[in-house]
């Protein structure tokens, strides 16, 4: 199972390459914005990327295993992924929500969470991810949680290089003081 499952993640991180890296910066460069296919790709990826842990924990999806018998463990993975929901939340209402009430959605972001990173919704689900990782740890899982590092990064090139076409020097300006990450002090 470990060696199919490594094939399959493989096989996956070049499909997420084509669909980050090709379709989606082709839409990108030629439409200046997602088209519905590539946007229900992009979907695609990160649903198929979070149900791929399935290949690895020893249960049947939707379950999962039962939680390990280490306090300190389970507590600082529950503060992880609430902290996870809470920023990935707190960002994406914040970017998303005035957009679609209408408010000029041609103004880069850079207040609030975008102060601190410029991808807080991939930090946010990242430490998510991280807490099941520390949960269940496994090579497999560790495996796991570098390629949802890798994918988040091909998506974070092509959004980049969309952001600096459409927001010039403003979006470089800004990209040297917010790192893509977090920012822990100033």
């Amino acid at each position: 199972m470990k060696g199919a499952y490594i094939i399959i993640a493989v096989l996956f991180l070049l499909f997420s390459y084509l669909v980050f890296r090709v379709i989606i910066k082709r839409d990108y460069k030629k439409r200046m914005k997602l088209t519905p296919i590539s946007y229900i790709l992009e979907v695609l990826v990160f649903a198929l990327h979070a149900n791929s842990i399935y290949l690895i924990l020893p249960s049947q999806w939707p379950q999962l295993p039962s939680l390990p018998e280490d306090l300190i463990l389970k507590t600082v993975s529950i503060i992880l992924f609430s902290i996870g929901v809470l920023i990935l939340v707190i960002s994406y209402f914040s970017l998303g929500n005035k957009t679609s009430l209408g408010m000029d959605k041609n103004k880069l972001k850079t207040n609030g969470l975008y102060k601190y990173s410029r991808n807080p919704q991939l930090v946010g689900y990242g430490m998510m991810l991280l807490a099941f990782t520390l949960l269940y740890f496994s090579w497999l899982m560790l495996f796991w949680f570098i390629q949802y590092l890798i994918i988040s990064f091909f998506m974070i090139r092509s959004e980049e290089e969309f952001l600096a076409q459409q927001y010039g020097d403003a979006y470089r300006d800004y990209c040297k003081k917010v790192p893509r990450v977090i920012k822990l002090w100033q």
